[in-house]
């Protein structure tokens, strides 16, 4: 049987954690308040959750093909019998007042294969990276938070960041959650943006949003970048020093950043946020050329 696990959060809060199952019931937006809670598998550790937040009008559904930790495996997304992309279905936006963004996890705290959304592939699917035809894992260590990406965003090859010098690295752009609770593969929910790094990976511009879960119960106090070093003492550091050194594990040099690694702030971060949702409009509607076969509906 094909193991999965996926969450997706309702506007009367409750989130269903799937395992070992070969389809996962993601909650519909206006769905039950109570919701059942499935044993998540060991090597996540998740647990239930509850929050609240703004979503699309039908529930998803999230259902595996092929077996973990082989290269067949995918994690697809569903919508009313349907098959959806995670990059292109999920709005961006959580809630009305766009003070929530959805966010899709790729990469559960704690864990180390390197899963990432198919962008080339029909519908984009989660499946782990390959590279060399061999399947990635962080061989650094595993990560330190729930590691994903922020739908309908893009960053752009050929839109020289003017604050960094660099092109985008042709990928939805990444969130880091720095909230403690473990979510698993697949979970989609409501995070609020705290500020960002500008990693440069060999010659690309790789945005880091760095977030909080929504139903984090510091999450109402938290309004920008220096309220997390507050909340979290010492773990935007951290982060930033994992992502620097992690790749000298495979015998690589360490990456850069600009802005000599500082965060910056919120609105920096969104200003960062709505430029790559504008590139993602750009190119979905085709006005700008997808040179690379990007998958698009």
């Amino acid at each position: 049987m094909a193991f999965v696990q996926g969450a997706l959060l309702s506007s009367s809060g409750g989130a269903s954690l799937c395992a070992r199952s070969r389809v996962c019931a993601l909650v519909a937006p206006s769905g039950a308040a109570a919701l059942r809670r499935v044993p998540a598998p060991r090597h996540v550790r998740a647990r239930g959750v509850r929050m609240s937040t703004a979503s699309t009008s039908a529930p998803y559904e999230c259902e595996t093909v092929g077996e973990p930790n082989t290269l067949e495996f995918r994690l697809v997304l569903k919508q009313g019998g349907n098959t959806v992309s995670p990059w292109h279905a999920i709005p961006l936006f959580a809630n009305d007042e766009k003070t929530l963004l959805n966010y899709i996890n790729e990469i559960p705290k704690g864990t180390s294969a390197k899963m990432e959304i198919a962008t080339d592939e029909p519908n984009t699917p989660i499946k782990q990276d390959v590279k060399k035809g061999a399947l990635r894992f962080y061989k650094y260590g595993d990560s330190l938070v729930n590691y994903g990406a922020l739908p309908q965003t893009w960053e752009d090859p050929k839109e020289v960041s003017t604050e960094t010098g660099f092109g985008g690295d042709n990928d939805p752009v990444d969130l880091i959650d720095l909230s403690d609770t473990v979510m698993p593969m697949g979970a989609v929910y409501p995070v609020k943006v705290l500020g960002v790094l500008a990693l440069l990976d060999e010659g690309e511009t790789d945005w880091k949003i760095l977030a909080v879960n929504a139903a984090d119960p510091k999450a109402s106090e938290l309004n920008d970048i220096a309220d997390a070093e507050k909340a979290f003492p010492g773990k935007v550091s951290e982060v930033r020093e994992w992502f620097r050194m992690y790749k000298t594990a495979e015998g690589k040099g360490e990456n850069e950043y600009a802005f000599d690694g500082e965060a910056k702030g919120k609105d920096f971060a969104m200003k960062v946020i709505m430029d790559t949702h504008e590139s993602w409009r750009k190119l979905y509607n085709g006005e700008t050329a997808n040179e690379d076969d990007l998958w698009i509906a």
